[in-house]
């Protein structure tokens, strides 16, 4: 996070999910959000703009419930999918 000197002046905050399993649906997932983001392998980077430092943290918020939420709907069809039947 690159802080600010001053409350009210703006601040810009990244977040990297190095060798994430579900990088690429996350990916997918958080292009609805306020976001910047990309994928570099199995590495997801997303960076979060505020005007201040309250705005930040309600961006910075919203995009993290929006990646937990993804996250737990890939692992649910991951789960209903079985076992995985890779290299068989």
């Amino acid at each position: 996070m690159t802080p600010p000197t001053k409350k009210s002046e703006s601040c810009t905050a990244t977040l990297r999910l190095a060798d994430a399993d579900q990088a690429q649906g996350l990916f997918a997932c958080i292009q609805a959000e306020d976001a910047n983001s990309s994928i570099d392998g199995v590495s997801l980077t997303v960076t979060v703009h505020g005007e201040s430092l309250s705005d930040l943290r309600a961006r910075f918020n919203s995009t993290l419930r929006s990646l937990q939420a993804a996250s737990e709907a890939l692992i649910s069809v991951d789960a209903s999918q079985g076992p995985s039947t890779k290299g068989v």
